[in-house]
């Protein structure tokens, strides 16, 4: 009995550890750092520095209420147990800026490893052991998986969003057990699956309120696996629903309902379509996506409904939200190594009747390919140059004791919010900004004597547009008159080849309307 324990120990150890790989190696390199990285750290740091759960309008940004706000609390209150940013004994060097950015992505990537592990325990539970072990694996090493390295709010609700349906597929009676009970010890230990189930999926919508879409999935596995009991999902119903109105419920306290419903509708009526999104997760894992797919047919031919209930609903809010990036399928990629896994368990099973060496050596090039793959994006340096540009920012910003030193940092949305958490938070830093995303008209006037510009495609393309304004008229000769104080090269397209998987780079950037090429810093002083 010690042997078969070690040795599924030991076998469960085999995606745990290419999970480890695959999320904790070399995260200053790779992926290049996503704006809204830096406007989740923003929101721990305001959380840390002890201003509440929302965060203010007075804190310069301006769209309050476009998330809820569980994602920063989870943040700051893992980051407030290691000592982060003190224990650094952070300055405005390349170590420590570069320092400051690591630690938050040890986290996804410790996260990531659970989400591994977690996804294993569901498929075996659900499947079998070897299933298990086949979607693990390819959750752990497709190249779709750097994705949750980056500081998202789909990283960080992952975790949750699984061990809810673990939970609920715990709750699955045993063929001894009298269900009609209720003082025996199954009953007891149901209700206590059901609400961990519910306040676990509860906290992953908390986190984004788009994963309420997974709803009708662990809704469903409650209800039949509690025995058709309607009691029971309203049990578990309660959690889900209760603990994500306490972000509109917050705002009613506050006497800011008008702020959250604005912000809340702005969420909804951007444009992005899903078809794009679903274009660019293809470009960047077209094997897994063509494997899930063809999984999906497959399930759904062996009327297993599992994986279609965990994608389609999602699927389709997506389709009529009309706001999605790439990185919000990361909420259905469980489900992708799932059907894959089906697939490819099914095939290998299937070859084995006539060669076991054949059928395992079609899952081992699969395999490979997801390896390799990840690992040549992985060891990419796609960062060193941003990491320079924000040390140089932060040299030269006066700390906030200096007032008569105050400057104005102009420049695109990613330079001047990726330095801003930092500089304000942690540096004692602070500036005032001028922002072309968030000012298209250049509305907001310089106060300050002393600017800072930095200088790349977008922001020199924002000065040319055709807006009566004193103030851009003021910003176009300041970025005439100022001097270059440094240079930088962006790391990401410099690297971006015509095969793949280098070719999926510049949606890391292209995608996400990141500057490109060249970047100047420019000042006054």
């Amino acid at each position: 009995m010690n042997k078969e324990r070690l040795k599924y120990f030991l076998i469960i150890l085999i995606p745990v550890a290419l999970s480890a790989y695959t999320h904790l190696w070399n995260l200053l390199g790779f992926p290049s750092f996503h704006i809204d990285e830096a406007h989740y750290m923003r929101r721990a740091m305001w959380v840390l520095n002890g201003m509440g759960p929302q965060e203010s309008a007075a804190n310069a940004y301006p769209r309050t209420y476009d998330q809820p706000y569980f994602g920063q609390l989870f943040i700051a209150g893992i980051l407030g147990l290691t000592g982060y940013p003190n224990s650094l004994d952070p300055g405005a060097d390349v170590h420590s800026i570069e320092m400051l950015h690591l630690v938050p992505r040890i986290l996804m990537g410790l996260l990531a490893i659970v989400d591994t592990f977690i996804l294993f325990k569901i498929v075996e539970r659900r499947y079998s052991f070897i299933l298990a072990l086949i979607a693990a694996i390819f959750f752990a090493i497709m190249p779709s998986t750097w994705l949750f390295r980056r500081v998202y709010l789909e990283t960080i609700l992952m975790p949750f969003l699984l061990s809810s349906i673990l939970f609920a597929l715990y709750l699955k009676v045993p063929k001894n057990t009298n269900s009609l009970n209720p003082k025996s010890r199954y009953e007891i230990s149901k209700y206590v699956l059901i609400l961990l189930s519910g306040i676990l999926l509860g906290l992953a919508i908390y986190t984004k309120i788009p994963t309420f879409t997974m709803i009708p999935l662990v809704g469903t596995l409650v209800y039949f696996y509690s025995g058709k009991n309607v009691r029971s999902l309203a049990i578990w119903l309660i959690p889900v629903i209760s603990i994500p109105f306490l972000w509109p419920l917050y705002s009613i306290v506050v006497g800011q309902t008008d702020l959250w419903a604005y912000w809340v509708l702005w969420q909804v009526e951007r444009d992005r379509p899903l078809s794009i999104s679903l274009a660019n997760f293809f470009t960047i894992d077209p094997l897994l996506v063509s494997i899930g797919v063809a999984g999906l047919a497959f399930a759904a031919i062996k009327k297993d409904f599992f994986p279609l209930l965990w994608i389609s609903p999602f699927l389709i809010f997506s389709y009529f939200l009309g706001w999605v990036q790439y990185f919000h399928l990361m909420l259905i990629f469980p489900a992708f190594c799932i059907s894959s896994a089906l697939l490819i368990g099914s095939i290998q099973r299937f070859i084995a009747k006539y060669s076991q060496v054949l059928s395992y050596t079609i899952l081992g090039i699969v395999f490979v390919f997801g390896i390799v793959s990840t690992t040549m994006l992985i060891t990419l340096d796609v960062n060193s140059d941003y990491f320079r540009l924000f040390t140089a920012i932060a040299e030269k910003i006066p700390e906030a004791h200096q007032e008569n030193e105050k400057i104005t940092l102009i420049g695109s949305h990613w330079w001047v919010w990726d330095s801003y958490w930092i500089s304000q938070y942690i540096l004692n830093k602070p500036y005032k900004w001028i922002d072309p995303h968030l000012d298209p008209k250049f509305k907001d006037k310089i106060l300050t004597d002393k600017v800072l510009i930095v200088g790349d495609p977008i922001f020199v393309d924002s000065l040319s547009r055709r807006i009566n304004s004193d103030n851009l008229r003021q910003i176009r000769n300041l970025y005439n008159e100022t001097t270059v104080i440094g240079s930088y090269t962006d790391n990401v397209t410099s690297q971006t080849k015509a095969y793949y998987p280098y070719n999926t780079l510049p949606i890391m950037i292209w995608n996400e309307n990141h500057p490109t090429g060249k970047v100047v810093l420019k000042s006054n002083y």
